[in-house]
């Protein structure tokens, strides 16, 4: 009879303080923490492990363990510093693309629009820009007659 693979399950986790970010794989095996750069110490590292085991992100057998040299851990947790699986997917760039393209549309629309009022002598008319001035009244100020 054929087994039938257990799905991996994958967790992600941001840490701005950091700027670090991590995915966290379940597997058959083992787990696997990839962080986007190596800003974890080893003592974090076990806290954090730690922790994904006391919410149950990963199973409760991975609590306790201790480090070994170049990133392995004891009892299938692996911690490597990846940054591959940080993609950016097409539906965000094609959006991002349609977006720039048009405020860049807009900005050089406005900027033709600016232009063309200026050679025209519309936009450096002051009268036509600044509000009209207070009028003085044609009678002037009253004058009181000191002599009484």
């Amino acid at each position: 009879m054929k087994s039938i693979p257990v799905e991996s399950r994958r967790f992600e986790f941001g840490f701005p303080q950091l700027d670090t970010l991590l995915r966290v794989e379940v597997l058959d095996d083992g787990v696997i923490v990839r962080a986007s750069r190596d800003t974890f110490t080893a003592q974090r590292k076990a806290c954090f492990v730690r922790e994904l085991a006391a919410e149950g992100f990963i199973p409760d057998e991975y609590r306790w363990f201790a480090q070994e040299d170049k990133g392995e851990f004891h009892r299938g947790v692996r911690w490597l510093v990846d940054f591959s699986w940080m993609e950016i997917s097409e539906v965000i760039a094609a959006r991002s693309r349609r977006f720039m393209l048009r405020l860049l549309t807009c900005a050089c629309l406005l900027l033709a629009i600016l232009i063309g009022m200026a050679i025209t002598g519309h936009l450096g008319d002051a009268r036509a820009v600044s509000p009209a001035a207070p009028q003085r009244s044609a009678s002037g100020p009253i004058l009181s007659d000191a002599s009484g």
